[in-house]
């Protein structure tokens, strides 16, 4: 029984074609996507390894720079520490830069100036395993599935069985159903598997959530279709009904939200943080240097006696005007903050209406790769900032010299794990949800399937 299920399965040229398409496509996705993790951690330990170089043959010299031209030059790196997951699931980790430098000059005019794209754009994830699992996945199951009773029907199989008792034609329609589904999630866990290897993933909790909440939407995807096969209607109509509850799902609904969220948070406050803050850098050069100092002791009070200097130019105004102009634009940064937040929260609220979208954002919690790591990524980018401003201050403005050991103490990034218990709470919502809509289709279609036992 076993080996003629599976030649029904395998038998169709658009079976095989969908399967070998895509497990190509899942097997490329989780190549790509180990090349790029590979390359931000080779980007990462690069920078990182040129930092120390630099820093080690600084110390060698037999004199030292001034600190403001060695604050200027000195770029120092930091890390997105992402996790392996995200090689498989990159939400925004493709569009932040994940290893930037930085130095003690204004913090907003280094955020995004090696930016090639914008990253508020390109919000939908780019060709990942994730992309794969939640629209390729339900096209597969579609075409394996939903004209199963259609094809027994017009090759007379499904009556020939139904004029035996006990329901055996509906119970062979389950079984071939079930089969079905053993294959696919035996395709997924083998995907799984594959990433584990390449990536070294450890078989911990994590793992099993995100296997887990795949299995359920793969489950949930083969109810629809279930659905879709228990009203008993021709090939065409169960094609058409798969394929439209698929584009609402994965294209209409998420295209809505996303319209909807891009014209409730149409403000750029991040772009407009960056350009005027080198408006306002600008325009200091044409502004008094005694009254920009006297405006940055406002912040620092400790430096309020050791603001005076002679000639046209000293590092400690230009630091100083520096802090003005981030301070100048500070609430267009928070702005910005406060809109991500209220964004991904608001996302968060209604991605329940299309469980593509929803899985999607699942699993970029998972990986810690969504725009709430992408956040707390840029706050420690901005602590670190204020470390190093601080660091040079006391050099700056007591007119001190540095040293070797001064260097050896400057500040280093310290990288924190993004996934946090809280963020998988996200996950938990989303696999009760896709369970509900499950049992939903499930009781409807097993409610119709007993009205096919009439020949």
């Amino acid at each position: 029984m076993l080996k003629f299920e599976l030649k029904r399965l395998l038998s169709p040229r658009a079976n095989q074609i969908s399967l070998l398409v895509f497990f190509v496509s899942a097997l490329l996705a989780i190549y790509l996507g180990a090349q790029g993790y590979k390359q931000v951690r080779k980007d990462q330990i690069i920078a990182q390894v040129v930092f120390d170089k630099e820093r080690e043959h600084i110390k060698a010299r037999e004199s030292l720079p001034e600190i403001g031209s060695l604050a200027y030059y000195a770029k120092a790196p930091t890390q997105w520490q992402l996790s392996p997951w995200a090689a498989l699931f990159v939400g925004q980790s493709q569009n932040s830069l994940a290893a930037m430098k930085v130095n003690a000059l204004a913090l907003q005019g280094q955020i995004y100036n090696k930016e090639v794209i914008n990253p508020e754009k390109y919000r939908a994830g780019g060709f990942d395993l994730g992309f794969v699992l939640a629209y390729m996945l339900p096209i597969l199951i579609g075409v394996l599935c939903v004209n199963l009773l259609s094809d027994e029907r017009q090759s007379g199989r499904f009556r020939l069985l139904s004029a035996f008792a006990g329901n055996a034609a509906v119970k062979s329609i389950i079984r071939a159903l079930l089969l079905r589904f053993y294959l696919v999630a035996g395709i997924i866990v083998l995907l799984f598997l594959v990433a584990a290897m390449l990536l070294s993933l450890p078989f911990d909790g994590l793992f099993i959530q995100a296997l887990g909440l795949s299995l359920v939407y793969c489950a949930f995807w083969f109810l629809v279709a279930t659905l879709i096969i228990s009203f008993n209607m021709n090939g065409l109509f169960n094609s058409l009904a798969f394929i439209s509850v698929w584009l609402g799902f994965a294209v209409l609904i998420p295209g809505v939200i996303h319209l909807v969220l891009n014209q409730q948070f149409n403000e750029q406050p991040a772009l407009k943080a960056s350009i005027e803050q080198r408006l306002i850098l600008n325009d200091g050069w044409d502004q008094d240097m005694q009254d920009s100092l006297q405006r940055f002791v406002e912040q620092y009070p400790q430096y309020s006696e050791k603001t005076q200097f002679s000639g046209r130019f000293h590092w400690k105004w230009y630091y100083a005007m520096q802090q003005l102009s981030d301070l100048a634009v500070d609430q267009h940064w928070q702005d910005h903050l406060t809109q991500q937040q209220a964004r991904s929260s608001n996302l968060a609220l209604v991605s329940w209406l299309s469980p593509n979208l929803l899985y999607q954002q699942a699993l970029d919690q998972l990986a810690g790769s969504d725009a709430q790591g992408q956040r707390a990524y840029l706050l420690q980018v901005s602590a670190y900032h204020q470390q190093i401003r601080e660091f040079i201050y006391p050099y700056l403005f007591n007119d001190t010299a540095i040293t070797s050991e001064d260097i050896e103490r400057f500040p280093l990034f310290k990288p924190s794990q993004q996934i946090q218990p809280a963020q998988l709470q996200g996950v938990h919502y989303g696999v009760m949800l896709l369970l509900a809509l499950g049992a939903f289709c499930l009781l409807v279609a097993n409610t119709r399937f007993k009205r096919l036992t009439v020949i």
